[in-house]
């Protein structure tokens, strides 16, 4: 058995996996100070509980900089500079170990599952954006870790809203859970709304899916973005399909259709025709992924 440990800014999934498929899950809360360490007593519980002797490992999605299982920054999180072999190996001395940007094993995770394509995007909503990169079979990750990090693309100028990375005008500004939001907010004096004064991103487009005028509005303007997004990508990396996914993933055909429809404007000629789909897996891709890299770490 691989435990896949997916960690989002608000919770962690575990998987439980064999033969790459995800036999058991849970979540528990992200708690800045101790998501590591109750991931690891999680696990140890479960082992024990379940009478499970045999464990290959333990795959780590982590939502941010990560290179050779080390954490420079997960600032969704909250949290800088950890030495993740280290402290997992406080509970787990004799466990291989491994960790990647939670984007990147998105897209393994859906890769392992359709086994189609050996080029392919996985953009992530959630509480940022991400994205993982998969070209001939292989995770990217760049020099610094930092390929995929769409979400920090200054796309969005105009609005130039402040990023949890520093910057201004960052796609995740308006692209993510919160981003969805605060695009509402800015433009709920122009419209007539049934949105009241608090709601989610779930209510956008739930509401847009019902001809609000300013929830249309938004996913529109989310989806432009997005398909700006991926017709940068599109011809830098050259994949045969974006896989979107993540929790804002679950606006469904309103969210993709609006990305297609911008996409087929912007794009360049040569890849006019790249599939943007909806992710199959949903959550449960990034914690496929993670069991994944340990996988192909034994297979290598």
């Amino acid at each position: 058995m691989i435990f896949g440990v997916d960690v989002g800014g608000t919770t962690i999934k575990i998987g439980m996996v064999e033969n790459n498929k995800i036999i058991d899950k849970t979540e528990i809360p992200t708690r800045k100070d101790s998501f590591i360490q109750d991931a690891c007593l999680f696990i140890q519980e479960y082992i024990t509980k379940h009478h499970i002797s045999d464990i290959e490992g333990i795959g780590f999605g982590l939502p941010g900089n990560v290179i050779q299982n080390y954490i420079y920054n997960l600032p969704n999180v909250g949290v800088q500079n950890i030495d993740l072999t280290k402290e997992v190996k406080k509970y787990f001395p004799d466990i291989e170990v491994m960790a990647q940007n939670d984007a990147n094993v998105a897209a393994l995770g859906e890769m392992l599952y359709h086994n189609a394509y050996h080029n392919a995007c996985m953009i992530t909503l959630g509480t940022g954006v991400g994205c993982g990169i998969v070209l001939d079979g292989n995770l990217i990750e760049g020099s610094h870790g930092a390929a995929g990090e769409v979400g920090h693309m200054t796309i969005a100028t105009e609005y130039g809203f402040s990023c949890t990375c520093g910057l201004k005008g960052c796609l995740e500004t308006v692209a993510s859970a919160t981003g969805v939001v605060r695009l509402a907010k800015f433009h709920k004096h122009e419209f007539d709304t049934k949105l009241g004064e608090n709601f989610t991103a779930k209510d956008v487009f739930d509401f847009a899916k019902q001809n609000d005028p300013l929830c249309l509005f938004v996913v529109d303007k989310v989806g432009y973005y997005l398909a700006k997004c991926i017709s940068i990508l599109a011809i830098t990396v050259d994949v045969d399909v974006y896989y979107i996914g993540g929790g804002v993933s679950k606006a469904g055909d309103i969210l993709i259709h609006s990305i297609q429809n911008h996409y087929k404007a912007l794009a360049h000629y040569a890849v006019k025709n790249v599939k943007i789909e909806a992710a199959s897996l949903l959550n449960d891709a990034g914690m496929l992924g993670c069991a994944g890299l340990i996988t192909m770490r034994k297979t290598r």
